[in-house]
């Protein structure tokens, strides 16, 4: 409990800033044991052993110790708050990406009259890291369209139609695709 409170306060003596290893330090009871204080975390604090020896069960009557306390306390709820957004936040980029999958399945079953199971939508989301969902949708109607009657070759071939089409090469494409 002790290092977590030298910790908490950045090893520095809360009521005349001195830090390790320059002092040696303490933890001090900012409402003395004597008078009713506890050992919980807010009524502890960091403290020189200069500062702490030589007031006994007095309180120094700066209040300083206090008030960083309460900075401190007020910039963890910040802290959480923005950890609690960023967890939101990466919540909603994983619905998106579910979502942008969820389109391509559903124009493939509209379009082609084909129900993407599964592991075909594990693809789908690998492509995804590449490609657009524009690009995707093209490279679906050249597969689809080139290989009519065999859906499931035609759904191998996405990739492939998105490679070619983002990288147009200077040869036929038909006769590396065939």
């Amino acid at each position: 409990m002790r290092f977590e409170i030298f910790k908490r306060d950045k090893f520095t003596c809360q009521y005349c800033g001195r830090m390790a290893p320059d002092v040696i330090l303490e933890v001090d009871h900012i409402k003395p044991v004597a008078e009713g204080g506890t050992n919980e975390l807010i009524n502890l604090v960091t403290s020189c052993r200069d500062c702490n020896r030589g007031k006994g069960k007095r309180k120094i009557s700066d209040n300083s110790a206090v008030k960083r306390q309460q900075e401190q306390l007020k910039e963890l709820a910040e802290k959480s708050e923005q950890l609690e957004m960023m967890v939101k936040w990466k919540d909603e980029l994983l619905a998106l990406g579910d979502r942008e999958v969820d389109i391509i399945c559903d124009y493939i079953n509209e379009t082609y009259s084909c129900t993407v199971h599964e592991n075909g939508k594990k693809q789908i989301k690998i492509w995804l890291k590449k490609y657009s969902v524009e690009e995707l949708i093209s490279a679906v109607d050249d597969a689809f369209t080139r290989e009519r009657f065999e859906p499931n070759k035609a759904f191998e071939m996405i990739p492939k139609c998105a490679y070619y089409n983002k990288n147009p090469l200077q040869w036929d494409v038909k006769q590396v695709l065939y």
